[in-house]
C-alpha cells in the first residue's frame, strides 16, 4: 500500500534521503556526499545534474521498498538559483548562498528601489549569492544569452520537482529570500513593483504553492526509472533551514534554533515581520508566522577550511573526534586572539567582506587560532540574539542541530560565548521536517 513518505533533504555538501511511515519514524536512510565548486574564490555553484543523478543513485539503494511511497517531499539547500528552459533543462549552474559574484547588481537594486521599500515588502535585502534578486540581474547583464533562453528562473526544489511533475513550483520558504516575494503578506504573489523596476518579467519566475501542498502527480518514465509507484504524489517541498525550526516545534514567538552545517545559522521564530539589515525574514510553514533568519556563511565551513590549512597532517576522523574536542576542553578560558568570521563574505553587505585574526604574537599557538575562530563564530550568532531579544522575549532554550553540533564539548562552546540557554540537540531534522510535511498531506487527504 503506497502509504509512506519518501522525504529527499538535498544538501550544500551532501544528500540525505529517507523513507518514513506516517508516525513519522524512519524506515530506511541513504546519504551521500558531493561538492560543491568555489570558482576564483568567488562563484559558488554547482550543476544541479549532481543532484539529481544522486537522487537517483538513492532510490536504486532502496529497491522495492520504494513500492509503498505514496509521497516525495524535499528539503532543500537555498537559494540554489538557476535558469531553466521550457524542457526542465539547467541552462546554468546552480547558485549558491556563498556566491560573492553579485555585489554591484545588489547594490543597484537597493538604490533603484529603496531600502525602506524592500524591507517593508519584501522584509529583506538583496546581497551576492543569498538573493536570488540579485542573481538574476548578474545572470541578465553578463549572460543575457542565457537570460533570453530562460523559461523559468528556480531554486533547488524548482527544478528537482519539475523533474519529477513537469510542473513548475516554488514555495514561500524558498521564494522569501529572493526579494522578488511579498513576504509581509505572504499571499503566494511575486511583487510585480520591484520586478518591474529592474525590467524582469514575472513569467520567468515559477507557480508558488504552499510547501505541503501537492504539485502533480509523478510523470510515468520517472516513475520507472527511480522504482516509484506511478500513483506517487509529489509535494512542492521547502527550504531546509525553515523545516529544521518546523520539525523542530519552533512555532512560538521567541523560540530558537540553531543549525551548524556548511553555514551556521540563527533562528528565532516571530508572530510578525519585523525586517531588518542585519538579518533575513523568512516565512514559517505554519500561516501568521515568520522566522529570522541569521547567517554566517562559513560555519562548519571554517572548520573544514581549518583543518585544511593548519591540520593538514591529521585525518578528519582525528581532527573532529579527537583534536577539537581537546582544544576546545582545555581552551575556554584563555586568553585568545580576535577573528572576525567572513571566510566567504556576509549576507548583510554589500560589499566583499574578509576574515581575518589580530590580536596575535610570537605566543600564540594553533590551539589559539582554532578557539579564536570559534569565538569568533558564536559571538557572531550571539549578535543576533542581542538583537532580536529587543523586540520579543526569547525562550531560555536553544535548539541545536546539525553535523557541527554533534562535536564534543560544543555545547560548552555555545553556553561560553553565545549565552547561558538551556541546548538540547536535535538530530536530522531537516529531512524530518520534509517527512512532516508528508504527513500533512495524508491528513489533508484523509480529512
Amino acid at each position: 500500500m503506497d502509504n509512506k513518505i519518501l522525504a529527499i533533504d538535498v544538501g550544500t555538501t551532501n544528500l540525505k534521503m529517507g523513507i518514513f511511515n506516517q508516525s513519522l519514524e524512519i524506515e530506511h536512510f541513504y546519504q551521500q556526499n558531493y561538492d560543491e565548486h568555489i570558482l576564483q574564490g568567488i562563484k559558488a555553484e554547482i550543476d544541479p545534474e549532481i543532484w539529481w543523478m544522486a537522487i537517483v543513485k538513492g532510490c536504486k539503494s532502496f529497491g522495492k521498498q520504494l513500492l509503498e511511497i505514496g509521497v516525495v517531499a524535499f528539503s532543500v539547500t537555498t537559494p540554489g538559483l538557476m535558469a531553466i528552459d521550457e524542457n526542465g533543462s539547467a541552462l546554468s549552474k546552480a547558485i549558491l548562498f556563498l556566491d560573492q559574484r553579485s555585489h554591484d547588481q545588489a547594490e543597484r537594486i537597493i538604490s533603484t528601489i529603496g531600502k525602506e521599500e524592500l524591507l517593508q515588502k519584501a522584509c529583506n535585502l538583496p546581497v551576492s549569492g543569498g538573493s536570488s534578486f540579485s542573481s538574476i540581474l548578474w545572470i541578465k547583464e553578463n549572460q543575457p544569452e542565457i537570460y533570453e533562453k530562460t523559461f523559468k528562473f528556480g531554486h533547488t526544489n524548482t527544478f528537482l520537482v519539475y523533474k519529477l511533475t513537469k510542473k513548475w513550483a516554488i514555495d514561500p520558504s524558498t521564494a522569501s529570500i529572493t526579494g522578488l516575494y511579498n513576504t509581509r503578506d505572504n499571499n503566494l504573489t511575486w511583487n510585480s513593483e520591484f520586478l518591474d523596476k529592474l525590467s524582469i518579467t514575472e513569467d520567468k519566475l515559477p507557480v508558488l504553492y504552499q510547501s505541503f501542498q501537492e504539485v502533480g502527480k509523478i510523470v510515468p518514465d520517472v516513475a520507472e526509472l527511480l522504482g516509484l509507484p506511478k500513483s506517487c504524489k509529489v509535494l512542492c517541498g521547502g527550504n531546509d533551514a525553515v523545516l529544521s525550526a518546523f520539525s523542530t516545534d519552533l512555532n512560538q514567538p521567541g523560540d530558537i534554533l540553531h543549525i551548524s552545517g556548511t553555514c551556521d545559522i540563527m533562528m528565532v521564530c516571530l508572530d510578525r515581520q519585523i525586517g531588518s539589515v542585519g538579518y533575513n525574514i523568512r516565512t514559517h510553514i505554519l500561516p501568521g508566522l515568520w522566522l529570522t533568519l541569521f547567517v554566517l556563511n562559513t560555519g562548519g565551513k571554517s572548520l573544514e577550511w581549518f583543518h585544511s590549512i593548519f591540520c593538514s597532517e591529521m585525518s578528519v576522523d582525528d581532527f573532529y573526534q579527537e583534536y577539537l574536542p581537546n582544544v576546545i576542553e582545555n581552551g575556554l578560558n584563555r586568553e585568545l586572539p580576535s577573528y572576525e568570521p567572513f571566510l566567504q563574505g556576509s549576507r548583510y553587505s554589500t560589499q566583499l567582506l574578509k576574515a581575518g585574526f589580530s590580536g596575535i604574537d610570537v605566543n600564540t599557538t594553533r590551539d589559539d587560532f582554532l578557539m579564536a575562530l570559534l569565538k569568533g563564530n558564536n559571538l557572531y550568532m550571539a549578535s543576533h540574539l542581542a538583537e532580536v531579544s529587543k523586540f520579543i522575549t526569547l525562550s531560555n532554550t536553544v535548539k541545536l542541530t546539525g553535523g557541527a553540533m554533534n562535536i564534543r564539548n560544543m555545547s560548552e562552546v555555545k553556553r561560553k560565548w553565545i549565552g547561558e540557554y538551556n541546548y538540547k540537540y536535535i538530530d536530522q531534522s531537516s529531512l524530518h521536517g520534509a517527512a512532516k510535511l508528508g504527513k500533512i498531506y495524508f491528513e489533508n487527504l484523509n480529512n
